[in-house]
Parts: structure tokens; C-alpha cells; sequence
């Protein structure tokens, strides 16, 4: 075999092996609303600490002319407990007694929640997420 073949053969192989690893990879990047697929954070990230441990994250994002509320349960969570509940919503600072883009799920396995799309863009707002009874807010954002 000369050199050209076997360096084509060899980063095949290597070009296989890595897209396998690729594919098997879990996602550093957090997932996109429903709807809605190109967001960004604004205000403060809120960590829930549950048991002396960092248990989750809190977030608010902005996009599509809408803001989402959005929990992450994480690993070090998640390897100790077998299910939990997770609830999230947009507080809106000149209506604070409603809650905006609230979702539920209760005894779930699932590390991540978003709130559907509130439509409180024109306000000042935070977001406030609970897992389990343990509850935390982001920083207001006008």
C-alpha cells in the first residue's frame, strides 16, 4: 500500500472513531425553548442548594421578543435522588401577584425545564425557579 492510501485509510479510521465519540457526547450547551431558537441570558444565574449542595440553577433568558424562565437540575443532584419536582415562572415586577411562562413537572428524571414564552419583554422581571420546596429568584432586569 503506498503512503497516500495509508494515510487516507488512517484518517478514516480516525475520522469514524471521532465522529463516534462525537455522536455519544452529552451536549455542553444548554437546550433552546420551545419556539423559540436563539435566546440569551439576562440577569444573574441563581443557584438552589439543597442539602448542603449545589442542587440547581436558575435562569432568565430573553428571545423572540419574549422572556423564558429556565431550571437545570445538576449531576451531583441528580446521582443522589431518584426523582424530583421542578417548577419555574417569570415574575413581572408591575404585576408581581401573576405568574408569567410557568411550567410543572413533578416526579420527573429530567435535568432541565424552560417556562413557555412570557410576554413580559416591556417590564422589569426576574425569574424565580423551585426544585422540590427550595426555591430561588435571578437578579431584576429591566
Amino acid at each position: 500500500m503506498n503512503l497516500g492510501k495509508k494515510v487516507a485509510s488512517t484518517l478514516g479510521a480516525l475520522g469514524a472513531i471521532a465522529g463516534l465519540s462525537l455522536v455519544n457526547a452529552p451536549s455542553a450547551a444548554a437546550s433552546t425553548p420551545s419556539g423559540c431558537s436563539s435566546v440569551s441570558q439576562v440577569g444573574t444565574t441563581r443557584v438552589i442548594q439543597v442539602g448542603g449542595i449545589d442542587a440547581a440553577s436558575v435562569k432568565q433568558y430573553y428571545g423572540c421578543g419574549y422572556n423564558y424562565a429556565y431550571i437545570y437540575v445538576w449531576q451531583q443532584y441528580r446521582n443522589t435522588h431518584t426523582n424530583w419536582d421542578l417548577y419555574v415562572h417569570i415574575v413581572n415586577h408591575s404585576d408581581s401577584g401573576t405568574d408569567y411562562g410557568d411550567a410543572e413537572l413533578n416526579n420527573t428524571t429530567r435535568s432541565e425545564l424552560w417556562g413557555p414564552a412570557a410576554d413580559t419583554a416591556a417590564f422589569c422581571t426576574h425569574a424565580t425557579g423551585y426544585l422540590n420546596s427550595t426555591g430561588g429568584s435571578t437578579s431584576k432586569v429591566c
